[in-house]
C-alpha cells in the first residue's frame, strides 16, 4: 500500500502549506522550477515536481543515534512487502511514497521529482548466411526495427569514412570492427556508403550491448561476438539476412528528493531505490536506501540533501534527470550507497581523498575497506553523474553478490550486522566532513 501521511490539525495544517509555498526544494538552480504540495492522493507520475512539508509538529532531532535496526526495518519493508521496484512500475512508484513520508518525519522538506523514461531495454538479433549456420547476434539499441539482405562485405577497420571508401558496400551487409569510432559514427558512416545493414565485431569475447543513441540511422545494426568475427569475414560475398528488433521501456519514474532546510544545496547523499524486475533487490538496493534513509534521520545537517534516485537499473537515468535541472557543480561531496547490507568485499569507490578518510576510520571500527577503482567493467552507479559533474564522490559497496538482479536477492540475502558496519561507518564521515 502507497504511505498515506498522517494530517495534523487543521491550523497546523494551513501553516505547513505556508511554509511549503515560501520554500520549496530546490536542491539547486533549477530550470523547470515549479512546485506544487500535493494532496495525500496526489500521483509522482502525473505532477511536475511534488513537493510537501513534513507532518509531525514537533521538528525531530536534527542528531540521534543511528540504529541499524530501523534501517533493516526499511529494507524490510521495500523489499520484503513492496517487493520488485523496477522503473516506471508501480512498486517503484509505491516505494517513492514511502521514501518520501520517511523523510518527512525526519524532518525534511520533501520533493517527488518525475522524469521521462525512454530507453532501449533488449531485443533480437538474426545473422543467417545463405547455406550456412546462423551466428550469434545481439541487438543495437536505438537501431530500427527491421530485415535486410545483402552479400556480406568485409571492411577493413573500425568504420570510419575512410574505410568505408575503401571498398564497395552499396547493396551489402557491412561488418567492421568495435572500438574507438562511437557506434552512431559507424552506422551512419555505412548508411551513407549505401550498406543495407551493419555488423560490428566485438573486440573482446562474448556479445555486447551498444546504443545508436539519436543517431537516425534507418538500417539495422547488430553486434556479434569477436569469436564469430573470423567465420563471418570468411563468408564475404555470401547473402546474408540480418534481422534486428529491439525493446523499449517508456513511462515515468521519479526521485526523491529531501532538503533539511531552505536554503542550497551544497553537498549531497544518495542511493538508488528502484531493482530489476526480475527480484525484490533487498542488497541491490533495498539496503543502500534503507542506510540513506536512517543516516538521513540521525544526521540531518544544512545543506546537505537527501535523493534517493529512481530508474538507475535502466542506466543511472534518475541522477541524469536531476543533474539536467539542477546545477550540481560544486558541491562538496556525494556520498552513495549501493548495495551495502552483505559483506563479500567492503569497498569504498570514488574520489582518493574521500577513500582515504574512509579507510582510516574503518580501519579505527576494525573494519578492512578496500579502495576500488570501480565497480567492474560496464558497471556504474549514481555517484558516476556527479562525479562527471566534478563533484568529488565516494560510493559504499560490500562487494560483488552472486544473487543479484535475481528472484534471491531477498531479505535472506542481507545482514543486518553488516548494514551496521557500513552505517557506523558513513555516520562517521559524514561528521569528519560536516564538522560535527
Amino acid at each position: 500500500m502507497p504511505f498515506l501521511r498522517r494530517r495534523a490539525a487543521a491550523t497546523l495544517l494551513l501553516a505547513s502549506l505556508a511554509v511549503a509555498l515560501l520554500g520549496g526544494c530546490r536542491g539547486g538552480t533549477r530550470t523547470d522550477a515549479a512546485s506544487a504540495t500535493p494532496t495525500t492522493n496526489a500521483s509522482p507520475a502525473t505532477s511536475a515536481v511534488a513537493t510537501a512539508t513534513p507532518t509531525s509538529v514537533a521538528t525531530p532531532p536534527a542528531r540521534s543515534t543511528p540504529e541499524a535496526a530501523r534501517a533493516m526495518a526499511h529494507l524490510r519493508r521495500l523489499a520484503g512487502e513492496i517487493g520488485p521496484r523496477a522503473a516506471t512500475t508501480d512498486g517503484e512508484r509505491r516505494a517513492a511514497e514511502y521514501i518520501r513520508g520517511e523523510l518527512e518525519r525526519a524532518g525534511y522538506r520533501v520533493s517527488i521529482e518525475p522524469f521521462e523514461v525512454d530507453v532501449a531495454t533488449g531485443g533480437t538479433a538474426t545473422l543467417r548466411p545463405d547455406g550456412a549456420p546462423e551466428l550469434r547476434a545481439a541487438p543495437m539499441g536505438s537501431a530500427p526495427d527491421a530485415t535486410a539482405s545483402g552479400p556480406v562485405a568485409a571492411v577493413g577497420g573500425l568504420g570510419s569514412a575512410q574505410d568505408f571508401a575503401a571498398v564497395s558496400v552499396r547493396g551489402a551487409v557491412a561488418v567492421v570492427d568495435r572500438g574507438t569510432i562511437p557506434f552512431a559514427e559507424k552506422a551512419r558512416n555505412a548508411q551513407q556508403a549505401g550498406a543495407v545493414a551493419l555488423v560490428v565485431v566485438n573486440n573482446q569475447a562474448g556479445l555486447f550491448r551498444g546504443d545508436l543513441g539519436s543517431a537516425g540511422v534507418t538500417i539495422p545494426v547488430i553486434g556479434v561476438a569477436q569469436e564469430d568475427g573470423a567465420a563471418l569475414r570468411a563468408l564475404a560475398g555470401v547473402r546474408a539476412t540480418v534481422t534486428s528488433s529491439t525493446q523499449r521501456l517508456r513511462g515515468t519514474s521519479q526521485n526523491v528528493v529531501g532538503r533539511p532546510s531552505g536554503g542550497e544545496c551544497t553537498a549531497y547523499l544518495g542511493g538508488h531505490y528502484d531493482s530489476v524486475a526480475a527480484g525484490p533487490g533487498a542488497n541491490d538496493n533495498a539496503s543502500g536506501t534503507s542506510l540513506l534513509l536512517e543516516l538521513a534521520r540521525a544526521r540531518r545537517n544544512d545543506g546537505v540533501c537527501v535523493i534517493a534516485f529512481g530508474g538507475e537499473e535502466e542506466g543511472l537515468l534518475g541522477s541524469r534527470a536531476y543533474a539536467r535541472t539542477v546545477d550540481i557543480t560544486g558541491a562538496r561531496f556525494m556520498l552513495n550507497f549501493d548495495m551495502v547490507a552483505k559483506h563479500t568485499r567492503p569497498s569504498v569507490i570514488g574520489d582518493q581523498a574521500l577513500a582515504e578518510r574512509a579507510s582510516r576510520l574503518a580501519q579505527a571500527r576494525g573494519l578492512a575497506v578496500s579502495r576500488l577503482a570501480s565497480i567492474g567493467p560496464g558497471a556504474a552507479s549514481d555517484h558516476a553523474t556527479f562525479q562527471q559533474a566534478g563533484v568529488p564522490v565516494l560510493m559504499f559497496y560490500a562487494g560483488d553478490d552472486q544473487f543479484i538482479h535475481t528472484a534471491q536477492d531477498d531479505v535472506a540475502n542481507t545482514s543486518e550486522a553488516d548494514l551496521a558496519k557500513f552505517l557506523d561507518l558513513a555516520v562517521a564521515l559524514l561528521d569528519e566532513l560536516t564538522g560535527r
